[in-house]
């Protein structure tokens, strides 16, 4: 049988994954600039190695109210052409199952609004030693085309405005 990794994170008191394969980097201490008037459930962005990253509130787009944890984490995928940062409460770990472990979305659940989910997985106990139910996040629909293009205005709006900045800054 074939062997898929997730990584597995918490956000609130839900734990949620995505495919390992998606992910480019974990990253735990970050500053976040905001973006006035980005797009929604965008926090801001970041500045990481030469790059600016917008940074993407997952608690936000699925509605979670519970307070931020202290230590959150920043996931690093590739979608639709950049690098964005999606922010999570903490990792918990990464976890190599079967093909058997991860079940298609019921058609009961599927709808628009549930168009990020791409799969149920199902976990050994991971704390409690009790099997979890974790939705699997796709990186690539967790949000909708005109969103992704929002976040990509926002960025280019934001390095015009930095370079005019510093323009104003020379003379």
């Amino acid at each position: 049988m074939a062997e898929i990794k997730y990584v597995i994170f918490s956000l609130g008191s839900q734990k949620y994954c995505m495919q390992l394969s998606r992910i480019n980097g974990i990253e735990q201490a970050y500053t976040v600039v905001p973006i006035p008037l980005g797009a929604e459930c965008m926090k801001g962005i970041i500045h990481l190695r030469n790059e600016v990253i917008p940074v993407y509130s997952l608690k936000e787009k699925l509605n979670i109210f519970e307070e931020d944890s202290s230590e959150q984490q920043l996931l690093l995928a590739e979608t639709h052409d950049m690098v964005i940062a999606f922010e999570v409460d903490t990792v918990l770990g990464i976890e190599v199952l079967q093909t058997s472990d991860v079940k298609k979305v019921p058609k009961v659940v599927q709808s628009e609004e549930t168009g990020y989910l791409e799969s149920i997985v199902h976990l050994p106990g991971m704390d409690n030693g009790n099997a979890d139910i974790v939705l699997c996040i796709s990186v690539d629909n967790i949000l909708k085309d005109v969103e992704f293009e929002n976040i990509k205005q926002a960025l280019v709006d934001s390095q015009k405005q930095e370079s005019e900045d510093c323009e104003s800054d020379e003379t």
